[in-house]
């Protein structure tokens, strides 16, 4: 079995924060996001079991409640943001409930870059997990394992 890789190929024309420019971070659009539950819009595109629907939402609420502490929208999320979750989340967690947790956030952020409501040029999560020494990288080795 060969060593997973980065992202890379998922990035698009982004392969780190610094190629972004200034005009496209999503810190840039937090007047458009202030007081929106983007996260219930994306939900609402979910038809899922009762019992899944309660999971995702556990895991929307872990992220929210990440997100308020860093003082960030939770559509609006750095890649040190998705950093500093991985690490909490393997810290109270294993890494398949990890997985899971960080696989679900990380399909929101996806349905925002590919969204035409939302101006989301790149995924925080796939920047985040380039860095093959992050506790992001973990995560997204397990996501690979289970491809």
């Amino acid at each position: 079995m060969t060593e997973p890789s980065p992202p890379h190929d998922r990035l698009g024309v982004f392969k780190q924060f610094e190629d972004v420019p200034a005009r496209r971070r999503l810190r840039q659009f937090s007047n458009v996001y202030e007081g929106r539950d983007v996260w219930s819009d994306y939900r609402a595109t979910a038809d899922l079991s009762a019992r899944m629907g309660e999971e995702w939402d556990l895991f929307a609420r872990r992220w929210k409640e990440h997100m308020n502490s860093r003082g960030r929208h939770h559509a609006l999320a750095h890649p040190d943001d998705v950093e500093a979750w991985s690490a909490w989340l393997l810290d109270q967690f294993r890494v398949d409930r990890s997985y899971q947790h960080w696989n679900v956030i990380e399909g929101f952020y996806a349905w925002l870059m590919w969204h035409t409501a939302h101006r989301h040029t790149y995924n925080p999560f796939h920047l985040a997990a380039t860095d093959t020494t992050s506790q992001t990288y973990t995560i997204w080795s397990r996501k690979l394992e289970k491809v």
